[in-house]
């Protein structure tokens, strides 16, 4: 019997190899988010469509003027201490250089700083000496790595939008209340969700992906016998990192009972890019133990993480 996966219930409606160079100064314009067009507001700025901190890439739209562009840019600070060190370890150049890392820190303590220098990632821990731990034995070096604060309602509405701006016209309509809750930044008590703001990460340990990418995903069937998968699915490449997302407040949830359906995340199987295939050997894969983090971003203060990194080697020379 067939085992159905992601790809039985999901298909591609867009990516951003649709959006490659698409930015023309000279066109008319209209805001997909605002409904203003070019006459009423200004479109100067070439709004990427992933922004750079994920990675220097040129995925840019025609459709986001420079009020809203500016209203998103105020959440990507937030997805930028999410998402470090990694373009630092692996020198990944995001808008203009390879960004340093500097830990979060307390009073009178020095943080911890990483550049990439010469190929290779540099770190000063300065008096952090307890972040550093060495396993002679097994041949491995741990690093606790405190990243700074972040707000994690920001971080996924940070990456809702790039789910948005990938989104057709005619899908588009159907979550205008998500585009105003983007929008929003305050009377968050007030908001009733429709699904759970579940962000799923996984980390690769073997490769990683140069040029950061996004794939919107849509259920290909309709809701039946009270599961509701949600319809638009978000897929988002960056380094190491792959994030998976569910976009929310889709119109036909809008008469739906939360308390009367089942959720059903299907997890898009991420893990498997990490992965070397040798010949045809089969591959044994239990879901408890795969390399995916689920995180609750329904959180709209500050928080803080570490990211715990281990390296292996052969020999210290």
């Amino acid at each position: 019997m067939h085992k159905t996966t992601f790809f039985d219930k999901y298909e591609i409606i867009s990516s951003t190899e649709n959006f490659k160079g698409k930015f023309n100064i000279a066109i008319d314009k209209i805001c997909k988010f605002c409904r203003k067009t070019s006459k009423e507001n200004t479109f100067k700025n070439i709004p990427h469509v992933i922004p750079e901190l994920l990675g220097k890439n040129n995925y840019t739209s025609n459709d986001e003027c420079d009020n809203c562009n500016k209203l998103f840019g105020e959440y990507e600070t937030d997805l930028a201490n999410y998402i470090s060190p990694y373009q630092t370890l692996i020198g990944q150049k995001t808008k203009n250089k390879i960004p340093n890392f500097q830990s979060r820190k307390d009073i009178n303590e020095k943080s911890t700083t990483i550049k990439y220098i010469n190929g290779n990632p540099n770190i000063n821990f300065h008096d952090n000496l307890s972040d550093l731990h060495h396993d002679f034995l097994n041949k491995q070096i741990s690093i606790n790595l405190k990243k700074k604060k972040f707000i994690p309602i920001n971080v996924y509405k940070s990456l809702v939008k790039i789910g948005l701006s990938l989104c057709p016209t005619n899908e588009l309509k159907e979550y205008t209340k998500t585009i105003e809750w983007l929008a929003q930044k305050d009377n968050y008590e007030e908001i009733i969700y429709d699904i759970p703001l579940n962000l799923f990460r996984t980390r690769f340990t073997n490769k990683h992906y140069e040029k950061p990418f996004a794939t919107l995903y849509k259920r290909k069937l309709e809701i039946t016998n009270n599961i509701y998968e949600p319809k638009l699915c978000l897929v988002v490449c960056s380094g190491v990192l792959v994030f998976q997302l569910f976009i929310p407040f889709c119109y036909e949830t809008e008469n739906m009972n939360p308390e009367k359906y089942n959720l059903v995340n299907e997890i898009y199987p991420a893990f498997l890019h990490n992965l070397d295939f040798k010949g045809k050997e089969k591959i044994n894969i239990k879901p408890s133990e795969l390399p995916i983090i689920k995180y609750d971003m329904k959180y709209y203060k500050q928080v803080e993480e570490d990211e715990l990194i281990k390296f292996s080697y052969e020999k210290i020379e």
